[in-house]
This record gives C-alpha cells, sequence and structure tokens, in this order.
C-alpha cells in the first residue's frame, strides 16, 4: 500500500493499527444539537487524534431530560467517545484542546487508571486531574 493510501485510511474510518484500544469519555454539561457537537468537537478533536496516531472519535451521544407536560424532552448534557492507544496522552491531547473549542466549565474526561475509575474537570480555567470517578459509562463495564 502507498503511503497516500495509508494516509487515507488513517483519516478515515479505524485505522488498522488501532485494534488494541482503550476508551476515554468526554462529558459536556449543556445542550449541543448532534451536528453542532460533531462540528465544534468531534471533527477537530478526530483529527488530531488521528493525526498523531493516538486513536480516533467511535461515537457521541446526548442524553435528554424527563417529558415536559408538553412532551418535549431537552439535551441536558452530550458525550463522546475516544478510543486510543495511550490513555495518558490522549487526556493531555484533549485538555489542550478542549478549552480552546470551547468547552463549557464542568467537561469531564472519564477513564480508568489501574482498575480505577477516575476523571479529569475543567472548572473553565484549569484541569483538576485525576478525581475519582462517580458516573458510569457502559464501556467502562461499570
Amino acid at each position: 500500500m502507498r503511503w497516500l493510501d495509508k494516509f487515507r485510511q488513517m483519516l478515515v474510518g479505524k485505522p488498522d493499527l488501532l485494534d488494541d484500544t482503550e476508551l476515554v469519555y468526554i462529558y459536556l454539561p449543556g445542550s449541543f444539537e448532534p451536528i453542532e457537537r460533531g462540528h465544534r468537537f468531534e471533527d477537530p478533536i478526530d483529527a488530531e487524534l488521528r493525526l498523531v496516531g493516538l486513536g480516533y472519535i467511535s461515537g457521541g451521544g446526548s442524553l435528554l431530560s424527563a417529558k415536559k407536560p408538553d412532551g418535549a424532552r431537552e439535551i441536558e448534557s452530550c458525550g463522546i467517545d475516544v478510543d486510543t492507544i495511550d490513555v495518558q496522552a490522549a487526556r493531555t491531547l484533549l485538555r489542550l484542546h478542549l478549552p480552546t473549542l470551547g468547552c463549557p466549565s464542568g467537561t469531564q474526561l472519564h477513564y480508568c487508571e489501574a482498575g480505577k475509575a477516575l476523571q479529569d474537570e475543567f472548572d473553565g480555567l484549569v484541569w483538576v486531574v485525576g478525581k475519582p470517578r462517580q458516573m458510569t459509562h457502559p464501556g467502562f463495564g461499570i
């Protein structure tokens, strides 16, 4: 395979070299419509992860509120799944780039380290890292 073909494969789809990955879950508080979430966060983060060979965005979704009396539901928060070969390096990249993309205060990175459920949380100015995590995510098996 030519180098250009390998580069194209890296930019689209699941990279061949990334079969043994771990999950980092990005929790975004607030209401971001799926297309906005994709353009604002998922696309640029996916590009950065792929360019440095750390991983890729493997999914995303929205948590909806309970139904209102009129039956409407609102987006309360969003999540983005990152599959990575290096959790520490991915966390560093995400902590650097998410604030420049305008992530809100309360944004969290969920991950596991040595069997412990942990999170990094953005307070609007700085990241507080390595906090015990209470929120569960099906990708972590808890």
